[in-house]
């Protein structure tokens, strides 16, 4: 599990942490929203519009048969349910690619906020979308701020196919609107070594007056290959932000630049003492990813899985489990976050924990088969994936994770159905 979603996964979590469950989408509640989007009140099809968008946005409801009805509401008058309908067929995905040429027809819409979402929606159709990339490259320079933002994150996401963006892009960097800024560094580390000419205009940017943008700026020099002469001392130097977050995101992108960041290793072990303990535990990883040195940086990690913030215990657990065997001595650590009062904690420790301890395998099963009866999707997910990792020694997941197959969410059922495949030894 990468970086980004064990953050999420946190989040999700504390925010759900009470008993509350969110009730799940029938086939009945689909027909209705599907026939309330053609009820003559425009106030009704905004309703049902949102609540279509929300749907497909966490996945959940099966529109698969109603692609036709969705286009259809596209050509809707009011502008809220164009271009609710265009995001909720951008999160369904390749699936609804059928919809790309209505789609594609809103980023000429004469409201600002249907251009923006429409351009956004494009992005979630991934490269099927590549004949939109011209137009998008266009609303680039758009007149209103959403609309160029879209567009940044739009081409970003339809990926290699939209590498003709990336000058763009670059010139995007200097928009005087924040959120353009920082979608347009967010892209071009989608595109990886293809976008390695940014790096000289990127580097400014880690002195951006927005935090946002200074952290990403920093993640995206350690994705496109950027020239380590250049990026290494500058991102060395960023190590000194005033916002701690920045500082984390700093010292996981000088970890990317491997022996090539060698230089940076005395800086980052004074980082070891930051104030903020986040801040810590990235650049304990860091200096791992770098110099492999386990023994310096294990410390800290083990101290990160006691800290009060669970944010920072499960960094300190996904960062144990990328070093693997080495990190042994944080098995019993992490054998006592298997019974966390945060669900998602306990989820992370017990995947970094068969990692680093193949012997304690058997420990960690039970918590991840738990993991997957929770009310909550992401956590669901996770586990499955986890097990999956597992392969044939978590077999005993199968029943659990048989119904999950028929999910109301496509991406726990492909991810529930690959686990089972991987633990039948397929």
């Amino acid at each position: 599990m990468n970086r980004a979603v064990c953050a999420v996964l946190v989040l999700v979590l504390v925010a759900a942490a009470g008993p509350a469950r969110a009730t799940r989408t029938d086939d009945t509640d689909v027909k209705e929203l599907l026939a309330n989007l053609k009820k003559p009140d425009p106030d009704d099809r905004r309703k049902a519009a949102e609540a279509i968008c929300e749907l497909c946005k966490d996945g959940d409801g099966d529109f698969s048969g109603a692609i036709p009805a969705l286009i259809d509401a596209l050509k809707d008058k009011d502008p809220v349910v164009r271009g609710e309908i265009a995001e909720s067929l951008g999160f369904i995905g390749p699936d609804a690619k059928a919809a790309i040429p209505a789609v594609r027809g809103l980023l000429k819409d004469a409201i600002p906020e249907v251009r923006s979402k429409a351009a956004f929606a494009l992005g979630g159709f991934g490269e099927d979308a590549k004949a939109a990339v011209p137009d998008l490259i266009g609303l680039f320079k758009d007149k209103d701020e959403r609309v160029r933002a879209s567009a940044a994150a739009g081409v970003g996401e339809i990926g290699p196919m939209a590498k003709a963006a990336i000058a763009g892009l670059i010139g995007l960097l200097k928009d005087m609107d924040p959120g353009v800024r920082l979608n347009a560094v967010s892209s071009l580390g989608s595109f990886g070594a293809d976008a390695k000419a940014a790096d000289k205009s990127l580097i400014p940017l880690l002195k951006d007056r927005d935090e946002g943008v200074r952290g990403q700026a920093a993640e995206t020099l350690g994705k496109v290959d950027a020239d380590p002469k250049l990026a290494v001392p500058a991102l060395t130097a960023a190590l000194a932000d005033k916002h701690p977050g920045v500082r984390g995101d700093v010292a996981h992108a000088l970890g990317k630049f491997k022996d090539s960041a060698k230089a940076a290793v005395p800086a980052l072990t004074k980082v070891l003492k930051d104030a903020d303990h986040g801040v810590r535990v990235h650049a304990a990883e860091a200096i791992h990813d770098i110099s492999g040195d386990t023994k310096l940086v294990l410390p800290i990690l083990i101290e990160g899985l006691k800290h009060e913030d669970p944010f920072v215990r499960g960094d300190a657990a996904h960062t144990l489990g990328e070093i693997g065997p080495p990190a042994k001595d944080a098995a019993p650590t992490l054998k006592a976050l298997l019974k966390d009062e945060n669900a998602g904690i306990r989820v992370h420790a017990a995947e970094a924990l068969v990692k680093v301890d193949k012997g304690a395998v058997k420990e960690a099963i039970p918590v991840l088969i738990e993991g997957l009866k929770s009310d909550d999707k992401t956590l669901r997910l996770e586990a499955a994936e986890a097990l999956g990792e597992i392969g044939p020694d978590a077999k005993e997941a199968i029943s659990v994770l048989t119904p999950l197959t028929k999910d109301k969410n496509k991406d726990l059922r492909k991810t529930a159905t690959d686990a089972i495949r991987k633990l039948q030894g397929k």
